[in-house]
Protein backbone atom coordinates (compact mmCIF):
# COMPACT_ATOMS: atom_id res chain seq x y z
CA UNK A 1 0.00 0.00 0.00
CA UNK A 2 1.61 3.27 -0.72
CA UNK A 3 1.61 5.83 1.76
CA UNK A 4 1.52 8.77 -0.43
CA UNK A 5 -2.10 7.47 -2.11
CA UNK A 6 -3.93 7.21 1.31
CA UNK A 7 -6.35 10.44 1.51
CA UNK A 8 -5.78 11.90 5.20
CA UNK A 9 -9.45 10.92 6.92
CA UNK A 10 -9.86 14.02 8.56
CA UNK A 11 -9.99 15.93 5.04
CA UNK A 12 -12.22 13.64 3.33
CA UNK A 13 -15.00 13.89 6.90
CA UNK A 14 -14.89 17.43 6.18
CA UNK A 15 -15.69 16.19 2.66
CA UNK A 16 -18.26 13.80 3.16
CA UNK A 17 -20.14 15.96 6.18
CA UNK A 18 -20.68 18.72 2.84
CA UNK A 19 -20.62 16.84 -0.41
CA UNK A 20 -21.91 13.25 0.75
CA UNK A 21 -20.20 9.77 -1.15
CA UNK A 22 -21.31 8.61 -3.89
CA UNK A 23 -21.80 4.88 -3.92
CA UNK A 24 -22.05 4.90 -0.15
CA UNK A 25 -25.15 3.89 2.16
CA UNK A 26 -27.26 6.37 3.56
CA UNK A 27 -26.34 7.51 6.71
CA UNK A 28 -28.08 9.12 10.17
CA UNK A 29 -28.05 12.57 11.25
CA UNK A 30 -24.63 13.24 13.08
CA UNK A 31 -22.58 10.08 11.77
CA UNK A 32 -20.08 10.68 9.08
CA UNK A 33 -18.91 7.42 7.37
CA UNK A 34 -15.00 7.50 5.48
CA UNK A 35 -14.08 5.14 2.87
CA UNK A 36 -10.53 4.88 2.09
CA UNK A 37 -9.21 3.01 -1.04
CA UNK A 38 -5.52 1.82 -1.81
CA UNK A 39 -3.96 2.08 -5.18
CA UNK A 40 -3.35 -1.99 -4.85
CA UNK A 41 -5.99 -3.68 -3.57
CA UNK A 42 -9.82 -3.62 -4.11
CA UNK A 43 -10.26 -3.74 -0.62
CA UNK A 44 -11.80 -1.03 1.63
CA UNK A 45 -11.87 0.42 4.78
CA UNK A 46 -14.18 2.14 6.72
CA UNK A 47 -14.06 4.80 9.50
CA UNK A 48 -17.05 5.99 11.07
CA UNK A 49 -17.56 9.24 13.04
CA UNK A 50 -20.25 10.18 15.70
CA UNK A 51 -21.13 14.00 16.08
CA UNK A 52 -22.81 14.77 19.18
CA UNK A 53 -26.02 16.75 18.21
CA UNK A 54 -26.12 20.47 18.97
CA UNK A 55 -27.54 21.17 22.58
CA UNK A 56 -28.40 24.56 22.79
CA UNK A 57 -27.63 25.40 26.34
CA UNK A 58 -29.77 27.70 28.44
CA UNK A 59 -29.57 31.39 28.90
CA UNK A 60 -30.27 34.36 31.04
CA UNK A 61 -30.73 37.95 31.71
CA UNK A 62 -28.97 40.47 34.15
CA UNK A 63 -31.15 42.32 35.82
CA UNK A 64 -33.47 39.49 37.08
CA UNK A 65 -36.65 40.38 38.13
CA UNK A 66 -38.91 43.12 36.04
CA UNK A 67 -37.69 45.72 33.89
CA UNK A 68 -38.94 49.13 33.95
CA UNK A 69 -39.84 50.16 30.17
CA UNK A 70 -37.42 52.16 28.18
CA UNK A 71 -35.46 52.32 31.51
CA UNK A 72 -33.80 49.13 32.28
CA UNK A 73 -31.14 47.69 29.76
CA UNK A 74 -31.40 43.98 29.93
CA UNK A 75 -27.95 41.97 28.75
CA UNK A 76 -28.66 38.74 27.59
CA UNK A 77 -26.08 35.65 28.32
CA UNK A 78 -25.82 31.75 28.53
CA UNK A 79 -26.01 30.08 31.74
CA UNK A 80 -24.65 27.10 30.23
CA UNK A 81 -22.63 27.05 27.15
CA UNK A 82 -24.04 25.60 23.63
CA UNK A 83 -22.18 21.73 23.31
CA UNK A 84 -22.41 19.10 20.55
CA UNK A 85 -22.50 19.57 17.12
CA UNK A 86 -19.02 21.26 14.91
CA UNK A 87 -17.96 24.29 16.81
CA UNK A 88 -16.95 27.12 16.70
CA UNK A 89 -20.71 28.18 17.24
CA UNK A 90 -22.23 31.98 16.26
CA UNK A 91 -25.33 33.02 18.06
CA UNK A 92 -28.30 35.30 17.28
CA UNK A 93 -31.17 36.51 19.41
CA UNK A 94 -35.16 37.70 18.80
CA UNK A 95 -35.77 39.79 21.71
CA UNK A 96 -40.04 38.85 21.48
CA UNK A 97 -40.48 43.07 20.57
CA UNK A 98 -39.31 43.03 16.79
CA UNK A 99 -35.37 43.68 18.05
CA UNK A 100 -32.68 41.10 17.26
CA UNK A 101 -28.99 40.95 18.67
CA UNK A 102 -26.28 38.98 17.66
CA UNK A 103 -23.32 37.61 19.60
CA UNK A 104 -23.03 35.31 22.83
CA UNK A 105 -24.22 38.37 25.19
CA UNK A 106 -26.29 41.07 23.75
CA UNK A 107 -27.91 44.19 25.19
CA UNK A 108 -31.85 45.21 24.73
CA UNK A 109 -34.28 47.81 26.40
CA UNK A 110 -37.96 47.45 26.37
CA UNK A 111 -39.50 50.43 24.63
CA UNK A 112 -43.30 49.02 26.14
CA UNK A 113 -44.67 47.18 29.34
CA UNK A 114 -45.25 43.55 28.63
CA UNK A 115 -44.27 39.87 29.09
CA UNK A 116 -41.76 38.79 26.47
CA UNK A 117 -39.67 35.60 25.13
CA UNK A 118 -36.50 36.26 24.22
CA UNK A 119 -34.81 33.44 21.76
CA UNK A 120 -31.31 32.59 21.31
CA UNK A 121 -30.19 31.24 18.41
CA UNK A 122 -26.87 28.71 18.24
CA UNK A 123 -25.46 28.12 14.98
CA UNK A 124 -22.95 25.45 14.57
CA UNK A 125 -19.86 25.00 11.91
CA UNK A 126 -22.63 22.91 9.69
CA UNK A 127 -25.58 25.24 9.48
CA UNK A 128 -27.53 22.96 12.51
CA UNK A 129 -29.19 25.52 15.08
CA UNK A 130 -30.38 24.74 18.05
CA UNK A 131 -32.54 27.34 20.01
CA UNK A 132 -32.90 28.02 24.56
CA UNK A 133 -35.28 31.29 25.70
CA UNK A 134 -35.98 32.95 28.82
CA UNK A 135 -39.26 35.35 30.04
CA UNK A 136 -38.31 38.98 30.40
CA UNK A 137 -41.09 41.03 32.43
CA UNK A 138 -41.61 44.59 31.75
CA UNK A 139 -43.35 47.80 33.40
CA UNK A 140 -44.03 51.32 33.92
CA UNK A 141 -43.80 53.05 37.19
CA UNK A 142 -47.27 54.38 35.99
CA UNK A 143 -49.46 54.49 38.90
CA UNK A 144 -49.93 55.64 42.38
CA UNK A 145 -47.08 55.13 44.82
CA UNK A 146 -48.02 55.85 48.56
CA UNK A 147 -45.07 56.95 50.46
CA UNK A 148 -44.05 56.13 54.00
CA UNK A 149 -42.04 58.74 55.83
CA UNK A 150 -39.32 57.02 57.87
CA UNK A 151 -38.35 58.85 61.80
CA UNK A 152 -40.50 61.88 60.89
CA UNK A 153 -44.49 62.77 62.14
CA UNK A 154 -45.82 62.43 58.56
CA UNK A 155 -48.66 60.54 57.25
CA UNK A 156 -48.57 58.58 54.05
CA UNK A 157 -48.04 60.68 50.90
CA UNK A 158 -50.11 59.30 47.92
CA UNK A 159 -48.37 60.18 44.64
CA UNK A 160 -49.82 59.33 41.67
CA UNK A 161 -47.20 59.13 38.70
CA UNK A 162 -47.05 59.01 35.01
CA UNK A 163 -44.15 57.60 32.76
CA UNK A 164 -43.71 58.80 29.08
CA UNK A 165 -40.51 57.58 28.00
CA UNK A 166 -38.04 57.84 30.78
CA UNK A 167 -39.54 60.98 31.75
CA UNK A 168 -42.27 61.02 34.61
CA UNK A 169 -44.42 63.92 35.71
CA UNK A 170 -46.56 63.59 39.24
CA UNK A 171 -49.48 64.77 41.00
CA UNK A 172 -50.27 65.27 44.90
CA UNK A 173 -53.13 65.60 46.68
CA UNK A 174 -50.99 66.13 50.41
CA UNK A 175 -52.25 64.11 53.12
CA UNK A 176 -49.60 66.23 55.53
CA UNK A 177 -51.78 69.76 54.51
CA UNK A 178 -49.36 70.76 51.85
CA UNK A 179 -52.05 71.10 49.34
CA UNK A 180 -51.67 70.57 45.92
CA UNK A 181 -48.35 69.87 44.48
CA UNK A 182 -46.84 69.04 40.98
CA UNK A 183 -43.01 66.59 40.38
CA UNK A 184 -41.32 65.73 37.58
CA UNK A 185 -38.37 63.44 37.70
CA UNK A 186 -36.88 59.97 35.38
CA UNK A 187 -36.22 56.87 35.55
CA UNK A 188 -32.93 55.33 35.24
CA UNK A 189 -31.08 51.96 34.81
CA UNK A 190 -31.40 49.36 36.10
CA UNK A 191 -34.30 50.30 38.53
CA UNK A 192 -33.78 53.91 39.85
CA UNK A 193 -36.57 56.40 39.68
CA UNK A 194 -36.08 60.28 40.98
CA UNK A 195 -38.88 62.54 41.78
CA UNK A 196 -39.12 66.65 42.86
CA UNK A 197 -42.22 67.58 43.85
CA UNK A 198 -43.21 71.51 44.32
CA UNK A 199 -45.96 72.44 46.85
CA UNK A 200 -46.69 75.73 45.66
CA UNK A 201 -49.41 76.62 48.94
CA UNK A 202 -48.81 79.85 50.93
CA UNK A 203 -45.15 78.74 51.96
CA UNK A 204 -43.90 77.05 48.53
CA UNK A 205 -41.09 74.28 49.03
CA UNK A 206 -39.71 71.19 46.78
CA UNK A 207 -39.51 67.83 48.13
CA UNK A 208 -37.09 65.48 46.19
CA UNK A 209 -37.20 61.56 46.80
CA UNK A 210 -34.36 59.50 45.20
CA UNK A 211 -34.58 55.85 45.51
CA UNK A 212 -34.36 52.52 44.15
CA UNK A 213 -37.69 50.45 42.51
CA UNK A 214 -37.27 46.49 43.88
CA UNK A 215 -37.19 43.97 41.70
CA UNK A 216 -40.64 43.21 41.78
CA UNK A 217 -41.26 46.56 40.73
CA UNK A 218 -43.08 46.74 44.12
CA UNK A 219 -41.41 48.95 46.11
CA UNK A 220 -39.73 52.31 45.75
CA UNK A 221 -37.21 53.53 49.08
CA UNK A 222 -34.35 55.67 49.27
CA UNK A 223 -33.88 59.11 50.90
CA UNK A 224 -36.40 61.94 50.82
CA UNK A 225 -35.39 65.66 51.25
CA UNK A 226 -37.17 68.99 51.37
CA UNK A 227 -39.68 67.87 54.65
CA UNK A 228 -39.21 69.67 57.85
CA UNK A 229 -36.82 66.80 59.91
CA UNK A 230 -35.48 65.07 56.41
CA UNK A 231 -33.21 64.15 55.03
CA UNK A 232 -34.85 60.90 55.90
CA UNK A 233 -35.45 57.91 54.18
CA UNK A 234 -39.03 56.55 52.73
CA UNK A 235 -40.47 53.73 51.14
CA UNK A 236 -43.32 53.92 48.76
CA UNK A 237 -45.71 51.01 47.86
CA UNK A 238 -47.13 50.17 44.34
CA UNK A 239 -49.19 47.34 44.52
CA UNK A 240 -51.03 47.43 40.91
CA UNK A 241 -50.57 44.76 38.27
CA UNK A 242 -49.16 44.93 35.37
CA UNK A 243 -51.67 46.47 32.67
CA UNK A 244 -53.21 48.58 35.43
CA UNK A 245 -53.85 52.11 34.69
CA UNK A 246 -50.83 52.11 32.22
CA UNK A 247 -50.71 55.08 30.13
CA UNK A 248 -48.31 55.53 27.18
CA UNK A 249 -47.66 58.82 26.07
CA UNK A 250 -50.69 60.49 27.67
CA UNK A 251 -52.83 57.50 26.45
CA UNK A 252 -54.65 55.20 28.26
Amino acid sequence: MSVRNLVPIVLLAAAVSTAGCGGSPTQAEGTVSVTVTTSTTTSTSTTTTTIPALNPGSVGTSPSGVGIAFATVFTFFYTAQPSGGVSPYTFTWKFGDGGDGAGASPSHAYLNPGSFVAVATATDSRGTTATASTPVSVRLVTGRWTVKFDGVALNNEPIDIVQNGTALTANVNSANGFGLGTGTGNVSNPRSMSLTVTYAGGAPFAATYLGRIDDAMATWSGTVTGYAGCPCTFTATHPAAPGDSIVVSGRR
